[in-house]
């Protein structure tokens, strides 16, 4: 059971962000920004897959339940933010 858990905290983000993309694309879910709406998608599938890797890595570390969802919440955010600044700067550069 605590194995399911774990795995299911892993995987719901990510579950959910295709799901968002799906019902965004299939036009079931309209934000008002028209065919831009699909790009909220990408940082939230950047960070539901970070976030599905510092999971598992921490796990594999044998990290406490509580623990792995906060640390790997905040890595996932900081790696998001990070990737962000780093194409903003580039984006400037150009």
């Amino acid at each position: 059971m605590r194995i399911m858990t774990r795995i299911l905290v892993g995987i719901a983000p990510l579950l959910l962000t295709l799901l968002f993309a799906w019902l965004t694309m299939e036009g079931y879910l309209n934000l008002g920004a028209g065919c831009k709406d699909i790009f909220l998608a990408v940082p939230m599938l950047m960070w539901s897959l970070a976030f599905l890797v510092c999971c598992t890595a921490f796990w594999w570390r044998g990290i406490s339940f509580r623990r792995l969802i906060v640390r790997s919440f905040a890595l996932a955010t900081g790696l998001v933010l990070v990737a962000w600044a780093v194409l903003f700067a580039f984006s400037l550069f150009i």
